[in-house]
């Protein structure tokens, strides 16, 4: 009986345990600030965790399938320095920009995709070695320069409201939704997860596992593209060490808030949470005046954490 009892608080703390927290540091935090439980702060921090949220969603089917993508900061930077150069530089319509700025933020996820799931290459060496190429063609093509007046669609996205929220609010809801749904709802979403689940089973099911795997870092580099458009319209501008360091983050989030590393496990929900976490912690930060370098030291324990809860969970979960 009591080997039950002890079975059953595991297995809640490890599907309930993170939204305890969620909502104890959101209760604590507006005790000690004040600031914090502001509406203009809740709005600040939505909005500056937008990007890791639409990246947490694709970060989410990579990682379901038991694989990482470490190169999403660089597809975001070199897709956003397509945009710029084109724009800028050679004079082309905004849509036309932005549509190569999808379309190579596309490409780069097929690179991926095709490498891992047909090539049966490293998934983290891979993401590695496009994060440092695409870094490096975005240094290339601008030379290092900002670029201001990025055009219309910018602005529309970074200062306009809807229904009294920011666009910038919106699109992460609308795309959590979908997320939402796709994973949870459609064949594709379970397909994802027995890929992540047992490969072998999988394949044995049926399940066509290079083109499922190779569809999620697909879906994740499309999503990188959109993250690259959202972060130059909150900021107004481009820069050449955008996204840097992002996808650490973005897949800290992920695992906060459930999905495991292995595969197999995790839900769009528990991302959303996860990356809420992770914003409050560094909007926290800002409130209390903490120096950039302690910051810095924040994140980094902020990813250790987010490992070892994942190794402790995946542990509990055998022993259960």
């Amino acid at each position: 009986m009591r080997e039950q009892s002890h079975a059953g608080l595991i297995s809640f703390v490890s599907r309930y345990g993170i939204y305890i927290l969620f909502l104890f540091m959101v209760l604590a935090l507006s005790l000690i600030n004040a600031n914090f439980r502001t509406l203009n702060n809740v709005l600040n921090v939505l909005i500056q965790v937008s990007s890791y949220m639409i990246l947490g969603i694709g970060m989410t089917f990579v990682i379901m399938t038991g694989g990482i993508d470490v190169s999403v900061g660089a597809v975001m930077v070199v897709s956003a320095s397509v945009y710029v150069v084109l724009t800028q530089v050679y004079g082309v319509s905004e849509p036309v920009g932005l549509l190569a700025l999808l379309g190579v933020a596309s490409a780069m996820g097929v690179v991926n995709g095709v490498a891992i799931a047909y090539f049966r290459m490293p998934a983290f060496l891979v993401t590695l070695a496009t994060q440092c190429a695409g870094r490096g063609i975005a240094m290339v093509l601008t030379g290092g320069i900002s670029f201001r007046n990025l055009g219309r669609s910018f602005t529309v996205i970074g200062k306009q409201s809807f229904l009294y929220l920011p666009i910038m609010v919106w699109i992460p809801v609308l795309m959590l939704i979908a997320g939402y749904l796709l994973m949870h709802r459609t064949v594709y979403g379970r397909k994802v997860m027995a890929i992540g689940g047992n490969i072998n089973a999988a394949h044995v099911s049926g399940i066509d596992v290079r083109v499922v795997t190779m569809s999620a870092y697909i879906l994740l580099g499309v999503i990188s593209g959109l993250a690259g458009i959202m972060t130059m319209s909150r900021l107004g501008s481009y820069y050449a060490a955008m996204g840097s360091g992002m996808e650490f983050m973005v897949i800290a989030g992920v695992v906060i808030g459930g999905t495991s590393l292995a595969g197999g496990e995790g839900s769009i929900l528990g991302t959303l949470v996860g990356t809420l976490i992770i914003g409050i912690i560094n909007n926290i930060l800002n409130l209390f005046g903490v120096s950039a370098v302690w910051q810095d030291v924040a994140r980094g324990v902020v990813i250790f954490a987010a490992v070892m809860f994942d190794a402790a969970r995946s542990r509990f979960g055998r022993t259960e």
